[in-house]
This record gives C-alpha cells, structure tokens and sequence, in this order.
C-alpha cells in the first residue's frame, strides 16, 4: 500500500536517519562476523565473544563444522567416567548449556584427539582463571558424538549415586601450544 507523502515530509527525520543508519551498520557488522569471527571458508575461530554460541550451534548442528578448521583457547581437564575410562578434553566453564544434563554450571568444549602431548589440567576442581591454558587449531574429522557417563558433583564432592551424561565432539589438534599469559581469558563463558 503506498501512502503519498506530503511536500512537507518528503525527507526523512533525524530518527529515521539514525534508526536507518543502525540497521546498516548492524547489518554489516553480521555479514562480516561468520567471515572474521566465527567462520567462513577458512574456518571458525572461537574467542571470548563466540564461544558459548559457536560451541553451542556446533553441539546441535556438527555436519556444517566437519572437515572445517577450528581455532580456540581452552583450558585442558580431565573427565574419568563411572568405568574409570580417562578422557582428556579442551573446555570452558558455562552456565548450563547443551551436553549438560544436570541444569547446573558446566563444561562446553571437545574431547581432544592429539599425537602429542596435552598438558596435565591444573586446579580443576576450583572456580578460577588459574588453569592449564592451551591454544587449538583442528578439524572435526566427524559429526559423531561422545556422551561420557560422569558421576554428579554436589558441591565440592562427588555424588556415587548420581550418575549425569556428557555429550561431547572430538577434535583432531593438529596444532597445541600453551598459553603463558591467559589474562585476557575467560574462565567463564557466557552467551
């Protein structure tokens, strides 16, 4: 439906030119974020801002990430599932989020598959920054997941009577080096 405009407003106000002017420059910002921040043909790099969401999307969407170049900084930590199987995995602290079925604060990252060797994890079971902190470059070679039977925490201490699942992908690291000074990371992420 076109609705003539009066002589008097044919031009545009000054809220419309800054409403107009946002739109384009979020736009933009968008169009350009999957190319420099999370993905694209060179792959997806996960900072502190795409992290949880990256992680996230990769968790319920994993056949649009396979074959694809992955890049982050985690901390390494150690899950032993209820047989005593060790896994070894690069993560970050969220706030319950997908692979998490205990509605709690949790882990999101990948198992990590590597030819070399994956630092010890370090001040695991403590809420601080002070970890073993790595830089990952990778591939997931397949969309297959990992659920990892854990036993539940109740604070501090672990509840045997409690058992919660896992869900994990798994990361081929063609490259791993620690990271000295990791004061610009984030222990904790969120969306």
């Amino acid at each position: 439906m076109n609705v003539p405009l009066s002589p008097k407003n044919k031009r545009p106000t000054k809220a419309v030119k800054r409403i107009i002017t946002a739109l384009i420059a979020a736009l933009t910002a968008f169009s350009v974020l999957p190319l420099a921040a999370c993905g694209g043909d060179e792959g997806y790099v996960l900072n502190e801002q795409t992290f949880f969401l990256v992680m996230t999307n990769m968790q319920y969407y994993p056949e649009q990430y396979v074959k694809k170049n992955v890049e982050l900084d985690c901390f390494t930590y150690e899950l032993i599932d209820v047989d005593g199987k060790r896994y070894i995995c690069g993560v970050r602290k969220c706030s319950s989020g997908f692979g998490c079925t205990c509605g709690k604060d949790t882990i999101i990252g990948f198992l990590l598959d590597y030819d070399g060797t994956i630092p010890e994890p370090r001040n695991q079971s403590e809420d601080s920054v002070e970890k073993t902190w790595v830089h990952l470059k990778g591939k997931l070679d397949s969309a297959e997941k990992t659920d990892i039977r854990i036993y539940a925490y109740n604070g501090d201490e672990i509840d045997y009577d409690t058992v919660e699942t896992i869900t994990f992908l798994t990361m081929k690291v063609d490259e791993l080096s620690l990271i000295e000074d990791y004061s610009s990371l984030k222990y904790y992420v969120t969306k």
